[in-house]
């Protein structure tokens, strides 16, 4: 039984394996985090589901919602309310402004994206390893992928992490062309410039008949912030991302002046925290290099080059940015992952 070897349980790499999961390969996962999802991340907390990473898609993206409707996996319309908080200070007023009747809706899980990729890896089957994060891969007679602690071998090698992480961090025998190693590093990582946070609350104070709580801000530590909370009333919380001009602070300083920031606009308002959380994903190592040079958003996402197999078809590339639809994004992942899945069962035919 040939065996594939997938490196990164994102939503790409479990996808992958879900796709062979009734093949005749034998499939496993190396994880360098303790957990699933890559840049899907539902902190449970207090109670509350708190998205640290991906959280919304839409009817383009059909990869994904095939994908949901195949695992029967809830999802719902995101609300933004009739109107939305401008804040332009310090260089102009807070001022509120009427939100267009969207033409396209805008869709979160009902439990959490954490609950799509838990559900994702059960149905795939696979075996997964945690806290391996590969040194080298050598290529000759069959692949063989080191880690800390052990040497795995495979025909197949499907890398689905982020490129800028390969080229950094993984020692290729023989050795990769400059040429392309050069678009692994030039190729933008989504999420790799946020800073998203979350709070949940006892009760949804910033709530009123117009506004639910979209709010931006070019300035002020919160740039974008949106509801999430649920339509049963046992969740009242905020997502949304921070400026990066911030990303110094730690995450409790952080806390401190999204909290002041919120009393400001509702200074009238019992505001009684449950809870809160941010990840800089700036400072995420599985997901950018620590000295990651600036790039700009989606750049070389989506680029072919990045979609050609490597050494007699017998290696893969698979991160969302490599797709060639809706690249960064989630349905992203999963159109690259099936795709690869594709090209592996067409190469055992």
């Amino acid at each position: 039984m040939p065996k594939v070897l997938i490196i990164g349980a994102g939503l790409s790499g479990l996808s992958t394996a879900y796709a062979l999961r009734n093949s005749n390969f034998d499939v496993e996962i190396l994880e360098a985090r303790p957990r699933l999802g890559g840049r899907i991340f539902t902190l449970e907390k207090e109670n509350s589901q708190l998205e640290m990473g991906a959280t919304w898609f839409g009817p383009q993206h059909t990869s994904l919602i095939q994908l949901i409707k195949e695992l029967n996996i809830p999802f719902k319309t995101q609300d933004n309310g009739a109107e939305a908080v401008y804040d332009f200070r310090p260089k102009g007023n807070i001022e509120r402004f009427q939100i267009p009747s969207q033409g396209t809706a805008t869709y979160k899980f009902n439990h959490g994206t954490s609950h799509l990729i838990e559900t994702l890896a059960e149905a795939s089957g696979a075996k997964i390893h945690f806290d391996e994060v590969v040194d080298s891969i050598s290529v000759d007679e069959s692949i063989k992928v080191s880690t800390s602690t052990s040497v795995f071998e495979a025909d197949y090698l499907v890398l689905s992490i982020p490129t800028q992480v390969i080229s950094d961090s993984i020692e290729f025998k023989p050795k990769l062309s400059e040429t392309f190693n050069q678009l692994l590093q030039n190729t933008h990582t989504w999420m790799s410039d946020s800073i998203k946070f979350s709070m949940a609350y006892e009760d949804a104070f910033w709530k009123s008949q117009q506004f639910i709580g979209t709010l931006m801000s070019p300035h002020q530590i919160i740039q974008e912030m949106y509801d999430h909370s649920t339509i049963e009333g046992d969740q009242n919380a905020l997502v949304g991302f921070l400026n990066s001009n911030y990303s110094n602070l730690n995450s409790e300083e952080r806390k401190e002046k999204v909290t002041r920031l919120l009393e400001s606009y509702f200074p009238e308002k019992e505001r009684r925290l449950k809870a809160y959380a941010d990840v800089n994903w700036r400072n995420e190592p599985y997901t950018i290099p620590k000295n990651a040079k600036s790039l700009v958003p989606h750049q070389n996402n989506g680029n072919p080059q990045l979609r050609d197999s490597l050494f007699d078809n017998r290696l893969f590339f698979s991160a969302s940015e490599t797709a060639q639809q809706t690249s960064g994004y989630m349905d992203g992942a999963v159109h690259r992952g099936t795709e690869v899945a594709d090209s592996l069962l067409n190469l055992s035919v």
